[in-house]
């Protein structure tokens, strides 16, 4: 988290809204099929075989389409590990995965923490990406910049190095 703050300059809106530009909160049956690498079809499966576990990260968008919230996208990804991994059918990787999150006391709090706390890590791995790739892409435009400099402007150079010696930049 310091990382994504420093290199955005200490603003913690501005890192918020970093992250958010680059996940969206929301996915369609379709969006949620081609994450998952299964059909439709399949999704619908899932989400019947988990309705009481999905119901409250589920609603309804334009002409009645499906919007799964990052939550719903969780719990149903953890199904089809558990459904690979351990070669279960549909219906008892769902039982499993109701065992997993309902075992503890207080289900709810500890499901919506544990999910909370996953998605988060989600967002922050895919913002730090991110802002490496630009900070690769502004470096280069940094070389090149330094390449075509006349010869009485080399001092500059010198001043703005392509590569910071802060390894935490880097």
């Amino acid at each position: 988290m310091s990382l994504v703050l420093a290199t955005l300059g200490n603003s913690p809106c501005f890192a918020m809204e970093a992250i958010a530009s680059i996940i969206p909160c929301m996915a369609t049956l379709d969006d949620l099929a081609r994450k998952l690498g299964i059909s439709k079809r399949a999704v619908r499966f899932r989400v019947d075989a988990l309705s009481d576990l999905l119901e409250k990260y589920i609603s309804r968008g334009e002409r009645n389409r499906l919007i799964f919230a990052g939550e719903a996208v969780l719990i149903l990804r953890r199904l089809e590990e558990l459904r690979i991994e351990e070669r279960l059918p549909i219906r008892q990787a769902a039982v499993r995965l109701r065992g997993e999150l309902m075992g503890q006391e207080g289900s709810d709090s500890v499901l919506d923490d544990t999910l909370g706390l996953e998605i988060k890590l989600e967002y922050l791995a895919q913002a730090v990406e991110t802002l490496k790739n630009d900070r690769d892409y502004w470096r280069s435009v940094a070389e090149t910049m330094q390449s075509i400099l006349p010869p009485d402007r080399m001092w500059i150079s010198k001043l703005f190095p392509p590569t910071s010696d802060d390894i935490r930049l880097n």
